[in-house]
């Protein structure tokens, strides 16, 4: 009986062990390099440098574990974003099959576009005009209905260049970036303006970040209640402010309550994020800047090299820092 007791207690000591290491790995070997997805150079030792003065007790620089906290946009800087934004590929799909199943919607902006293509009408729209896209593809679903649909776009769509779907195309090196600053106690946050309920779907095992730290464009809800049960159902209305630009670091002050110590972008959607990142005493803003047209896309390199130059960020450039990409 007294072993019977001693194998349940090493079993439940195992479990919940594993519980609370969950999203915080084991400390790196000291003699390992815990960035070695990255090249060496002044990007790589600066982050290291940094992360070493912010968690040594003896420095000026110091944070306790309560101030370490780090926003990381998503699109474009841990995902990839290329041909078009994931969200609004998955969207795409969405109104292409609703189209189908009522073909005197394909007369009606923006359903008209997404069937015929016209990529360009979506630049002659501002920010309000672009999100409500996705209020349109949602619109009525119900929470179930809505992540169904994201679990089946997940299995079912592949990346024709590198033939994965898109919850396997994380860049390699940010995932690693992100790993080691768990490891060091910093509290990591996905800062989107993608749906975070999308977001949701895959952020826990893709890049070890749990479901509470996503802040994005958040669908308003209702709550309805019924004989045979309860639920969400979205609406034609966003959570005010929408989470691009300027709404970033509103919602980040919501969400979190404090300053991010580091900030990570890679468009000029994200100024707002990385300069109030810079309210922090001590703090670190980069750029993932996409000049690999080899082993990824080109564009807005030299436009993102400019704002690093300008603002005092750290340009991280995929070419030269990223060992690999994914």
């Amino acid at each position: 009986m007294k072993t019977v007791r001693l194998i349940i207690l090493i079993a439940l000591a195992g479990i919940i062990g594993l519980s609370c290491s969950r999203y915080h790995p084991q400390k790196e070997n000291a003699n390992s390099d815990p960035l070695d997805q990255w090249n060496d150079g002044q990007v790589k030792t600066t982050i290291l440098s940094f992360v070493s003065k912010v968690t040594d007790e003896s420095n000026a620089h110091f944070l306790p574990v309560k101030d370490r906290m780090a926003v990381f946009d998503m699109d474009g800087t841990i995902l990839l974003e290329k041909p078009n934004f994931v969200l609004f590929d998955f969207i795409d799909r969405l109104v292409l099959e609703q189209i189908a199943g009522k073909p005197e919607l394909k007369h009606k902006q923006p359903y008209k576009a997404f069937y015929e293509q016209d990529w360009a009408y979506f630049g002659t729209l501002d920010l309000n005009g672009l999100y409500s896209i996705l209020l349109d593809a949602t619109d009525g679903y119900t929470e179930d209905k809505y992540r169904d649909a994201v679990q089946k776009y997940f299995s079912t769509v592949i990346d024709k260049r590198y033939n994965k779907p898109y919850n396997q195309l994380f860049f390699a090196p940010m995932v690693q970036l992100i790993q080691y600053l768990q490891v060091h106690q910093f509290e990591v946050y996905i800062v989107s303006g993608s749906d975070p309920q999308f977001t949701r779907a895959f952020c826990e095992k893709a890049v070890n970040i749990p479901v509470q730290n996503v802040i994005g464009s958040t669908v308003l809800t209702k709550w309805v209640e019924t004989d045979t049960g309860s639920y969400f159902v979205r609406i034609h209305k966003f959570v005010e402010p929408i989470n691009d630009e300027a709404g970033k670091p509103i919602n980040i002050l919501n969400k979190i309550g404090r300053v991010p110590v580091i900030a990570v972008g890679n468009s000029a959607g994200d100024y707002h994020m990385l300069e109030y990142s810079k309210n922090a005493s001590f703090g670190l803003q980069m750029i993932v800047n996409h000049d690999d047209s080899v082993r990824e896309y080109t564009y807005e390199a030299e436009k993102m090299k400019m704002l690093c130059q300008k603002n005092g960020w750290k340009e991280i450039s995929m070419k030269n820092d990223f060992k690999v990409i994914f």
